[in-house]
């Protein structure tokens, strides 16, 4: 079922959700409800196809990383679309790792977080740290307060915390390069280094062990590329490392962006807060271009995603969203936009609004940057 809306953002043609009555609409959004109305298939993990996916996303990489030297070396319009094809590819396969950091990918939490490393060192993301602030992201999606990745300030801490460069860098197009791997994973704006077992991101043993764990992965693969892929050629590794890298970080800050940003975005707190009803703020975007399979319907799959974030894997993201949808647009609380169009959507979303949108609270509250998927 394709989305109704081919150009401008706008949610189901029904009552807006701000004038249902919210006990009413709390009981209409129950879980249990939701999950009776999907397809009981949609809940099974299949360890085969989940290992499919991740197998061909490196299959993907390796072709590409192959190609490079006798198809594209030293033609440089060729390198910038060997560049992007590559960063996408890295990009899918985080969604993947996405997966094993939700336990969708199989049914063994020791399967999960191996092929979860597995996946995400050699982007150079610390896997447990970073399921852990994403999970914390999914629990209170929309909270002003305990949404991880998704902090809200109010005007006087936004203008205290951020200097004017931070400001003006997060509204340019260029931002995403840096403001997750760099920014947001390393220096740990705004919820802690994900590297620092010792950071404030990290409440107790267990999650300082997984820290440093997942940060030693990440510099295994740093060593092994060095030393045995790239040979310490640091034009190479620019060129065929650094670059693609770069470019999923572009994918993930864009993806996400256009997945949690509209202006008419609702926040809330200890006192208005529910899961359903937050999670239903997130938006499905078809990128069209045949992206949106090759990226593992992140993308068009993403409000029954946050609704089932721990037990619905990706590739049944799609028949899921189709079973739910009819019942969620009779409430009007499904928002789908049909935008092959994303980079200039992102671009101008991004200019005109910075990293904040409009919520509950008025122009007093101000959203920074979607940092993840």
């Amino acid at each position: 079922m394709p989305p109704r809306n081919e150009g401008n953002f706008e949610r189901s043609e029904c009552e807006p959700t701000s004038k249902l009555d919210q006990s009413a609409l709390r009981e209409k959004l129950r879980m249990d409800k939701l999950r009776n109305l999907i397809p009981k298939e949609c809940f099974e993990k299949s360890l085969v196809r989940s290992l499919f996916y991740m197998l061909r996303d490196f299959s993907a990489i390796y072709a590409l990383w192959k190609a490079y030297p006798m198809y594209v070396e030293g033609n440089w319009p060729l390198t910038f679309v060997w560049w992007n094809a590559m960063g996408f590819f890295m990009w899918a396969l985080f969604v993947v790792g996405h997966d094993c950091g939700h336990t969708v990918f199989s049914n063994y939490s020791w399967v999960n977080a191996i092929c979860g490393h597995v996946c995400h060192a050699p982007l150079l993301v610390p896997f447990w740290p970073w399921a852990q602030s994403h999970h914390q992201h999914h629990s209170y999606h929309n909270h002003v307060k305990k949404d991880h990745s998704f902090p809200w300030f109010n005007r006087e801490e936004y203008d205290n915390e951020t200097s004017f460069f931070v400001k003006n860098l997060l509204k340019s197009p260029f931002h995403p390069l840096i403001s997750y791997g760099f920014s947001y994973l390393l220096l740990g704006y705004w919820d802690g280094s994900h590297f620092n077992p010792f950071g404030r991101l990290f409440s107790n043993r267990t999650q300082r062990i997984q820290c440093a764990i997942s940060t030693l992965s990440v510099a295994a693969f740093i060593f092994i590329l060095l030393e045995y892929i790239v040979e310490y050629n640091m034009k190479e590794l620019a060129i065929k490392y650094i670059a693609p890298n770069l470019i999923f970080n572009y994918w993930l800050v864009l993806v996400t962006y256009l997945q949690h940003h509209e202006p008419d975005s609702q926040t809330f707190d200890d006192s208005d807060y529910h899961f359903a009803v937050a999670a239903l703020e997130t938006i499905d975007r078809k990128f069209c271009w045949g992206l949106d399979d090759l990226h593992h319907n992140i993308t068009d799959g993403h409000v029954i995603h946050h609704l089932f974030f721990t037990k619905i894997p990706h590739y049944n993201l799609t028949k899921a969203t189709e079973a739910l949808r009819p019942y969620l647009e009779s409430l009007g609380v499904y928002k789908s936009q049909l935008n092959p169009n994303f980079l200039w959507t992102f671009v101008t979303y991004n200019a005109k609004y910075g990293m904040f949108t409009h919520s509950k609270a008025g122009k007093d509250v101000s959203r920074i940057s979607s940092k993840e998927e």
